[in-house]
């Protein structure tokens, strides 16, 4: 239904299946404010989300520090970092480690359309470095490929 824009919701689901310890998987199509009582008290947090690029089904990395401001009509649509930003300075206990893994796709406003070869044929490495980057944080999480 959401089209290429619906990967980061594909890679939740197959991590979600691998049920591991310790893990928790949250499926949200929430943004900005909203997503600061999703992910208050955790320690580590990666989001997985898309991104309109040149090279569909490419991962790339995110660095928070680098996204920008948003231009937004009102405090409803703040970006990310900047919610993050104003729940930190509010004293919510937001994540120490965040990182944001995106895969690059077609345009995102498809409705009604599946998710096109060349990006769903990147949703493996996609889920790999999803699985690398916990491991480097510490958590066990058995077979990056799925098996």
């Amino acid at each position: 239904m959401l089209g290429d824009d619906g990967i980061g919701l594909m890679a939740a689901e197959e991590l979600d299946r691998r049920n591991i310890p310790g893990i928790y998987v949250v499926k949200s199509p929430m943004s900005g404010l909203y997503i600061v009582d999703l992910v208050e008290g955790f320690d580590d947090l990666i989001i997985v989300d898309s991104v309109v690029g040149d090279e569909p089904g490419k991962v790339v990395r995110l660095p928070l520090a680098e996204l920008g401001p948003q231009n937004a009509p009102s405090a409803h649509y703040l970006g990310f970092a900047e919610a993050l930003n104003l729940a930190k300075r509010a004293g919510v206990r937001i994540p120490k480690r965040i990182e944001i893994l995106a895969m690059q796709i077609h345009n995102s406003q498809v409705l009604g359309a599946r998710v096109s070869d060349d990006v769903a044929s990147g949703l493996p490495a996609l889920v790999e470095e999803i699985m690398r980057l916990a491991s480097l944080w510490g958590y066990e999480v058995g077979p990056w490929t799925k098996e």
